[in-house]
């Protein structure tokens, strides 16, 4: 029996520059958030890619503690964790964020070129070929 499941995906970068709007004219991300709490499935792509600032900070802290126990989450990052400090502006964000998103987790680590990588040697990316 098919059951509908509510899957929520976004790049960190957008999900965050999506609240600046709200703010910017005096409201906040609630509703964002609340519809974050309704969904079965949370994925968050690209965590890293770009320093974020307290407010990106936060609001990433908040979209995890939301799902914290209640929801699944799925986050995507070409940092490990003890590398989330680069990226994250303090030191208390970073270790109460990775607390909760690690306490049940199951981490999946890879290695090695990405698909597009693979890809563009494949079709003879001479720059990109591995001497």
């Amino acid at each position: 029996m098919l059951q509908r499941r509510t899957i929520i995906a976004a790049a960190a970068g957008l999900l965050l520059a999506a609240a600046a709007p709200a703010r910017a004219v005096g409201l906040d991300d609630r509703g964002r958030i609340e519809r974050g709490r309704r969904a079965d499935l949370i994925l968050v792509d690209e965590v890293g890619f770009a320093p974020l600032d307290d407010t990106g900070a936060q609001l990433l802290f908040r979209v995890v503690a939301a799902a914290y126990e209640r929801r699944s989450l799925g986050i995507a990052s070409h940092w490990p964790f003890e590398s989330w400090g680069r990226f994250l502006p303090e030191h208390t964000t970073a270790v109460s964020l990775l607390d909760r998103l690690l306490h049940h987790a199951n981490v999946v680590v890879t290695a090695g070129d990405s698909y597009r990588m693979r890809e563009a040697r494949a079709r003879g990316g001479n720059a990109l070929n591995k001497k």
